[in-house]
């Protein structure tokens, strides 16, 4: 009996509070259906706000047990609901006074500009969300004084500005977060005189991030007792000796601090210490300094001028630290300094020391790290130490090795075991030598990436690599490998690139099933036959790099359905012939390097390829005008179309092209006159000709434009590339039929290096404007028919190195 009567207990308690709006209060719904108009965005997903239970609304939790609503999440990212208060707009607060038990109250990315009703306050809240708001002016703070339960405050990107003074915020004694980061703070006023001091003895974490802070700041944390946290990153911070006091400092890159970083050393409570990129320096003896930083876990010290040693020893007593990261500084060989402890006291988690210097040999140190999961000890020399193999063996926790130009040389050694953990190794550029293992693949099977470009290896490329299941990036490029590519490989590769090896055959129909690949690059080898069709069904391709091999035919009309994908197509060097397929419209291409085949006919391609940067078509039959459509490229830097068999004109629409900096037509069979506008039309900017030339990045789909361009200088043909190229402007139009005068105008050709008229039929006058070519290196206007005198002027052109005016009818003293 007494059983059923507990059970109508429960049934009546369930009903009774169902009673509530089924779940939620009705004085709480009507209140957020109050709210509801100043924030739209709360039907454009999840349970609309309209009828049924509030606490399964869209933005909305309530307490499981009194069904009062607890959070409120109104944050709102679109900027085009507020496009008609953009300058923000006021909230009347004393709307969320029927929430009793609102705990949470998020209202970023509203536009607020402030408040109605100031008198109105939540006396319960904990967590108050304010960023990225249009609170301009700094009275806000009083007000916010008023909420006495507050823990944690948001106001990240408000409008604060100028010097703010939080001691208004001293009522807020539970206060343990406060986040004023992205805002335009110089001071914060008033903090510490004498009449106001700061009583916010909870606050842990202060975020003062992103403002105009100067080096005032730090006389300032002595009122901060528990604070565990401080980020400072990119203020207007300059000497480090102002850092004093016990506080778990946290962040403080992008400043400008000079000076040594034994000025942490009385930080004994500094858990995480971020100095990346600022202008500390220090030698060993600074270095030992930090011992004393017992309690830190990780230290951040990339991007200064520390010198720091490959061993680590002075840190082998810091028993808690877990992750150092301390690329571009110097790093040096310690192995003869002397130090208290052989072996650490802490398990590293990662260690990254990329740049510079000359560490010794491999360090042993970390062969006691048994729970590493990243290393990067690239860019040091380690004196052609062997591959440190127990880095594969022991470390059973390792994701990540990158050993980057770091002077390892012998045979790479596979763990006897299989390492699955493993995802990323890089140990290109060294000088590896031997075969590829031929069970990297059941060793290794986790790998995502795999670079072990510029080395020495030799044999051929296992076929073990195939099973490889997670494999996206792989490079052997610029080795001795030899044989075949593989005839299976991994389905999920984005990136394969084997160039600059001795590999030869045709290449397997069985890579038609790699519709991922994004980087294709198969470039200097021996391989031949024609190009796959198939490539077309590739269908996110952005570069294709088949140069320097022994490929023959046509130009596959398939490689068209690639219009939308490709950025960069490098064929030349090769044996292909017929004609440019018409359907050549690439939205998205950038470079085209076609040079030294066989090809022919007119340019039908590449119409509206608005992207391009470089057209290299130079050294075929190709046949025809020059289009006029050229013009329409407004992007285009690099033009060849030398050695080729085109006529008539020179398009006066080429002067419409105001990025040009390198023209070469010669080498054809082009009549008529120099267009005057030409003279004007090579650009001074070298920054639209931008080449990266950076080291392998790892980024899926990455690529470098590094490919080089023929082009004469001085009588003679070179090969330029990479950042060199950028250096380089100039026009040739040897070796044609151009007749009539040389153009008088040069106003925006200052910079130019290289200007070659030669092999023509131009008469009059040199003009005296060419003396305004400063930068001029090479001027070839030989074996036309030019008379007169040799403009004096050309006497002041200091940079000129080779001047030609053989085989005409002038006079004067030449440069």
């Amino acid at each position: 009996m007494e059983y059923w009567k507990l059970v109508w207990v429960f049934v009546l308690a369930f009903l009774f509070g169902g009673y509530q709006s089924e779940g939620c209060w009705e004085i709480e719904k009507a209140a957020l259906l109050q709210l509801k108009p100043f924030f739209p965005h709360i039907n454009d997903e999840g349970i609309s706000w309209g009828k049924g239970n509030c606490c399964r609304w869209n933005g909305v939790e309530c307490s499981t047990s009194t069904g009062r609503v607890t959070r409120l999440f109104l944050e709102y990212r679109s900027v085009e609901v507020y496009n008609n208060i953009s300058q923000g707009w006021y909230l009347n607060i004393s709307l969320f006074l029927p929430f009793h038990e609102l705990k949470s109250l998020d209202l970023g990315n509203s536009y607020i500009a402030g408040f109605i009703d100031n008198h109105s306050f939540m006396n319960k809240l904990e967590i108050l969300d304010l960023s990225n708001n249009k609170l301009l002016g700094n009275n806000i703070l009083p007000y916010l004084a008023e909420f006495t339960s507050l823990k944690t405050l948001l106001l990240d990107n408000c409008g604060l500005q100028g010097s703010i003074d939080i001691s208004e915020l001293n009522s807020l004694k539970n206060l343990k977060e406060l986040h004023l980061s992205d805002n335009q703070i110089e001071s914060l006023g008033s903090l510490f005189q004498r009449k106001r001091q700061l009583r916010m003895a909870k606050l842990e974490v202060l975020d003062l991030s992103f403002n105009y802070l100067n080096n005032s700041i730090f006389s300032s944390l002595a009122a901060l007792p528990h604070l565990k946290s401080l980020n400072l990153e990119s203020n207007l911070l300059i000497q480090s000796t102002y850092i004093q006091g016990k506080h778990a400092l946290r962040y403080l890159s992008y400043n400008k601090f000079s000076g040594d970083i034994s000025v942490f050393k009385n930080l004994t409570s500094l858990k995480y210490l971020d100095l990346f990129s600022n202008n500390f320096f220090g030698n060993i003896y600074v270095f030992k300094n930090l011992r004393s930083l017992t309690s830190l876990l990780e230290l951040r010290l990339r991007n200064n001028s520390i010198e720091i040693p490959s061993s680590l020893a002075p840190l082998f007593n810091l028993s808690k630290l877990q992750n150092i990261y301390a690329d571009n500084n110097m790093i040096y060989n310690a192995e003869t300094e002397m130090h208290s402890l052989d072996t650490p006291t802490f398990q590293l988690r990662s260690i990254s020391l990329s740049c510079c210097g000359d560490g010794g040999s491999f360090p042993q140190s970390l062969n006691h790290q048994h729970d590493l999961e990243h290393v990067d000890l690239s860019n040091i020399n380690f004196k052609g130490d062997q591959f440190p193999n127990w880095l594969l063996e022991n470390k059973k926790k390792l994701e990540r090795l990158n050993l980057v130009n770091s002077s390892l040389s012998g045979h790479f050694l596979l763990p006897s075991t299989s390492r699955r953990g493993l995802s990323r190794l890089d140990v290109s550029s060294n000088t590896l030598d031997g075969n590829i293992p031929n069970e990297i693949g059941a060793k290794l099977p986790s790998l995502e990436l795999l670079n072990m470009s510029n080395n020495f290896f030799t044999g051929g490329i296992p076929i073990s690599i195939g099973d490889m299941i997670s494999l996206q990036q792989l490079d052997l490029s610029n080795n001795k490998l030899s044989g075949g590519i593989p005839r299976h490989l991994p389905m999920g590769l984005f990136t394969f690139d084997v160039s600059n090896n001795q590999l030869f055959g045709d290449i397997p129909s069985s890579m038609e099933n790699l519709s991922l690949m994004l980087t294709l690059d198969l470039s200097n080898n021996t391989l031949f036959g024609g190009i796959p069709r198939w490539i077309g069904k590739m269908s996110n391709l952005e570069e294709l790099v088949m140069a320097n091999n022994h490929f023959e035919g046509p130009i596959p009309m398939e490689l068209c359905n690639l219009n939308s994908s490709l950025k960069f197509l490098d064929l030349s060097a090769n044996n292909i012939s017929g004609s440019l397929p018409s359907c050549f419209i690439f939205s998205s291409l950038t470079h085209v390097y076609l040079s030294r085949n066989k090809l022919k006919g007119p340019i039908t391609s590449f119409l509206n390829s608005n992207y391009l940067v470089t057209l290299d078509l130079s050294n075929n039959h190709l046949t025809g005008n020059i289009p006029n459509w050229i013009g329409t490229l407004s992007a285009l830097v690099y033009l060849l179309l030398d050695n080729n068999h085109f006529e008539g004109g020179i398009p006066v629409q080429l002067c419409k092209l105001n990025r040009l900096r390198l023209i070469d037509v010669s080498n054809n069979n082009l009549s008529g006159t120099i267009p005057p506008c030409l003279m004007n039309t090579i650009s001074n900017d070298s920054s639209h000709a931008y080449y990266s030339d950076d080291d392998y990045s790892g980024y899926i789909g990455s690529f470098s434009a590094d490919v080089p361009i023929e082009f004469t200088m001085k009588s003679i043909s070179y090969f330029y590339k990479g950042r060199v190229l950028t250096y380089l402007s100039g026009i040739d139009l040897s070796c044609n039929k151009l007749t009539g005068e040389i153009p008088l105008q040069f106003q925006n050709f200052r910079y130019i290096i290289v200007l070659n008229f030669s092999h023509n039929s131009l008469i009059g006058p040199i003009p005296p404007a060419i003396s305004d070519l400063s930068r001029i290196e090479s001027l070839d206007l030989s074996h036309n028919h030019l008379s007169g005198n040799i403009p004096s002027q050309l006497l002041r052109l200091h940079f000129l190195s080779f001047f030609s005016v053989a085989y005409n009818n002038l006079s004067g003293t030449t440069p």
